[in-house]
């Protein structure tokens, strides 16, 4: 709905420098606290820059092409990229189940795409959109890498205004670069209120859990919101926007699921031994 009438950078732009500037003013209003070294802050900042920033970007441009419960099905992907870079970066081992997980939630995206395949005259700007989609869960996952790695005394309000108020001024940046100007004329209702909704909830409210479950919860448990996110969108994008629900995206919601499943399986499994070798190496001590 935002992209009715507003274009692409905007929306990011305008969405995170309304939801920064509610979030300082409510993290000043209960003295959050706020970073104190320069290390710290840059971190929160490229964070923010990659997370408020890169990914929600993308996923805008990607809506451009794809519904908003095709969209929500390809950013099911995040945790099973997040093991794949952490795999990479040698934060944990790919092990066999890690790997068959991988494949399947790959698999699962296969399906789902497998249509535009040999379609010239949708297929460039439709897997443009995928790729963008893919490119937005590679940022998002460097993002939190980034916030998690490196501890911040600041509290998740703060860490959470810092990172929403650099999204926004860096897409306002790219935005006027690009040649995008607001307009009154662009602000249609719908779109308006559509810009306040992401900004309100999906930015000081469910942002500001993201970063709070981040401090209290392991990576595994914080990124299980992928089992919840591609239904409520399939469903919200159907009864808002009449929106097609077809066999096909049901289908590669089970596959890329499963694939989730598996990943989080062999992640628990790991966290439980070891708390297991923590808890047995205090007790002989």
């Amino acid at each position: 709905m935002a992209i009715e009438t507003i274009p692409t950078l905007l929306v990011g732009a305008v969405r995170f420098l309304i939801a920064g500037l509610l979030l300082l003013l409510i993290a000043l209003l209960t003295r959050a606290r706020f970073p104190r070294r320069a290390r710290e802050w840059r971190d929160q900042v490229i964070a923010g820059v990659l997370m408020a920033g890169a990914a929600n970007t993308l996923v805008v441009y990607a809506e451009h092409e794809l519904t908003s419960g095709i969209a929500a099905l390809l950013a099911a992907t995040i945790p099973i990229w997040m093991a794949a870079m952490e795999g990479m970066l040698g934060l944990s081992s790919l092990t066999p189940r890690k790997f068959a997980g991988l494949v399947l939630g790959f698999g699962g995206v296969a399906v789902l795409v497998a249509p535009a395949i040999g379609r010239v005259e949708t297929s460039v700007a439709f897997f443009l959109a995928v790729g963008a989609m893919q490119l937005s869960a590679v940022c998002w996952n460097a993002g939190t890498l980034i916030a998690r790695g490196h501890r911040t005394r600041s509290n998740p309000m703060a860490a959470t205004t810092v990172q929403v108020l650099a999204g926004g001024m860096a897409m306002a940046v790219v935005a006027a670069a690009a040649g995008e100007r607001p307009t009154a004329d662009m602000f249609s209702f719908r779109s308006s209120v559509a810009v306040l909704y992401l900004a309100v909830l999906g930015s000081v409210v469910a942002y500001t859990a993201y970063n709070y479950a981040q401090t209290k919860l392991s990576a595994g448990k914080v990124s299980s919101y992928a089992y919840v996110n591609p239904a409520i969108a399939v469903l919200t994008g159907a009864l808002l926007l009449r929106e097609p629900v077809t066999l096909r995206m049901i289908a590669s919601m089970v596959v890329i699921l499963a694939g989730v499943a598996m990943i989080q399986i062999d992640r628990s499994r790991a966290e439980g031994r070891e708390a297991g070798k923590t808890l047995s190496y205090r007790k002989g001590n």
